[in-house]
């Protein structure tokens, strides 16, 4: 193994541990010596890639946090088709089968969003924190227009509200789980959120309308 694969292998263990340890306790609650010790590395291997704790969180947000955002909830809602099941089939998969998700540490996004609300920094982290949210939402805004064009979705619809109302339920939930070990509240939460998307199926005569444009 090089030298450059070790160094390379070694930020990704600083990484991935600070990204749990942080998600879980807190961005206070941890340390840099205790990140250190839990992966038995020393300082100067900490130092060598990251010039101080900002700097490292800078990394899990980039290199964890944005990542999983667009793996588990963009690229899914990139999807071609009815936005409706696309989006039930989603929150089905992630909260209730996904045993990543279900554990009780609620949402990175919001945890890290939170954690870092009035921390000084020279990284902007809450700017990046905030672009990740806005990536989200007009990939949401963007499958919406998908629906409302295809015929799936009621052409009424305001749609940047209800992507945001969407994001903001899902991180809510996930936030609340960290607070019981109960799986209803995810199936409750899953059920709800089918009927309220369900509100935002076209009515009869949109499709009408739409039939009728078409043949024009």
């Amino acid at each position: 193994m090089t030298q450059e694969i070790k160094r390379k292998l070694t930020r990704q263990v600083l990484i991935d541990k600070g990204y749990e340890l942080m998600n879980t306790y807190g961005f206070h609650a941890i340390s840099i010596d205790k990140i250190i010790d839990e992966v038995n590395l020393t300082k100067g291997a900490f130092y060598y890639h990251f010039d101080n704790k900002h700097h490292f969180v800078e990394a899990i947000i980039q290199e964890r946090i944005a990542k999983e955002i667009h793996s588990e909830f963009i690229e899914p809602v990139s999807e071609r088709g009815n936005p409706l099941f696309i989006l039930a089939d989603l929150l089905e998969n992630k909260l209730l089968k996904d045993k990543k998700i279900v554990q009780n540490t609620g949402s990175p996004l919001t945890n890290f969003i939170v954690q870092l609300s009035y921390e000084p920094n020279d990284y902007d982290l809450q700017g990046q924190l905030k672009e990740i949210f806005d990536q989200w939402k007009i990939a949401l805004i963007n499958l919406l227009y998908r629906g409302i064009e295809g015929g799936y979705l009621s052409r009424h619809i305001n749609t940047e509200p209800v992507a945001e109302f969407i994001i903001a339920s899902l991180e809510g939930v996930r936030t609340l789980k960290r607070t019981t070990n109960n799986k209803a509240l995810f199936f409750n939460y899953v059920e709800e959120f089918k009927n309220y998307i369900g509100t935002l199926k076209a009515a009869q005569e949109d499709n009408e309308i739409k039939r009728y444009q078409l043949v024009g």
